[in-house]
């Protein structure tokens, strides 16, 4: 059980940092987009490259987000059955559908490795006048969806573990939707970072 905690919490931390290095990625490229128009609508010159820039971070923040929205139960699904079955049968769909969920993350891995691995196989570069190594965005778009799948692995083994527990609870609020009173208390509650600043002890 200790290392199932211990994995959960280094999951977390690789999360937050993903949130982190995600967030800063788009706003470094809105703000590489944003001089880019200005020199083009008053000089009449561009830097090049932005709109390929801003290709690769959509590809790669999208794939860390997966992993982040499984793991704050955010990716959608449809409840109207759901909501109206008792605690274990909505545990055995959660199940269900996390297992699913690795059946989709396990094709991803292999379509991606493959993608990766012809480029660095063939050496290539993008098309472009920047002439980037493929390479390297596909390195950490492939390393979103293995983190993708570590998730995954980490919550199919964390429930199984409460499951030999009897524990059905728990996995319905590490693996379930949110309820609506979930929802309405996530979106009332202050963040950490303003609840540390209103309770500093």
């Amino acid at each position: 059980m200790h290392k199932v905690r211990s994995g959960a919490s280094f999951i977390n931390a690789i999360a937050n940092v993903g949130i982190w290095g995600g967030g800063l990625a788009l706003l470094g490229c809105a703000a590489l987009i944003g001089v880019d128009l200005v020199l083009r609508k008053t000089l009449g010159v561009s830097m090049g490259g932005a709109d390929e820039i801003a290709g690769y971070v959509l590809a790669i923040t999208s794939a860390w987000a997966f992993p982040v929205a499984l793991l704050k139960r955010s990716h959608v699904r449809v409840d109207i059955l759901y909501a109206r079955l008792g605690l274990k049968p909505r545990v055995l769909l959660d199940l269900f559908a996390l297992l699913c969920m690795a059946l989709l993350v396990g094709t991803l891995l292999v379509h991606a490795g493959n993608v990766l691995r012809d480029s660095i196989e063939y050496h290539s570069v993008s098309n472009t006048p920047l002439q980037v190594a493929q390479w390297i965005p596909q390195s950490i778009w492939f390393a979103g969806y293995l983190f993708f799948a570590l998730v995954v692995l980490v919550l199919l083994v964390s429930s199984l573990d409460h499951l030999r527990h009897g524990r059905w609870a728990a996995v319905s609020r590490l693996i379930g939707i949110n309820s609506v009173e979930e929802e309405i208390d996530k979106e009332l509650s202050p963040s950490p970072a303003l609840r540390k600043e209103q309770d500093p002890c």
